[in-house]
């Protein structure tokens, strides 16, 4: 039912119900013979069936028309949705392999690091080893003389 209390196929159904009624009473109240009043009864009651049978076709077909429309949607909505897939895919895969190279970079700078390190090192051992070997020398010459 919409917000204004207005049912659009309710007000149909009774109107097809109250016209049938309409139609079945007046058939009933008119000053016919029996054999008139019978004849009209079967051919209003062939045009009843004829109406409705037109309106289940109508319907049947509007319905086939959205099933199809609906199908189409969802087959355009599933191929968009495998582009975009593949769309993330590849940047995942630019990401990830970027990412690699960093590190592989990094790695290659960390190794440059701890390389020129130890020949840092190496080289301050030896000038600590020469005047560790200085002092010595010089401890000797100075405990020596007294």
């Amino acid at each position: 039912m919409s917000e204004s209390g207005f049912d659009r196929d309710s007000f149909f159904k009774g109107l097809l119900i109250g016209g049938t009624l309409g139609a079945l009473a007046a058939l009933l109240f008119a000053p016919k013979s029996g054999k008139e009043l019978r004849g009209d009864i079967v051919r209003k009651s062939e045009e009843a069936v004829e109406g409705s049978k037109r309106i289940y076709h109508d319907a049947r077909s509007r319905a086939s028309a959205i099933i199809t429309e609906a199908v189409e949607k969802a087959q355009a909505l599933r191929e968009e949705a495998s582009e975009q897939l593949a769309t993330a895919r590849i940047k995942a895969e630019e990401l990830l392999t970027s990412a690699n190279q960093k590190v592989e970079e990094l790695g290659d700078t960390a190794k440059g690091y701890i390389y020129d390190t130890k020949e840092e090192v190496a080289k301050k051992k030896v000038k600590a080893e020469k005047a560790v070997a200085a002092g010595v020398l010089a401890a000797r010459k100075e405990f020596g003389k007294k």
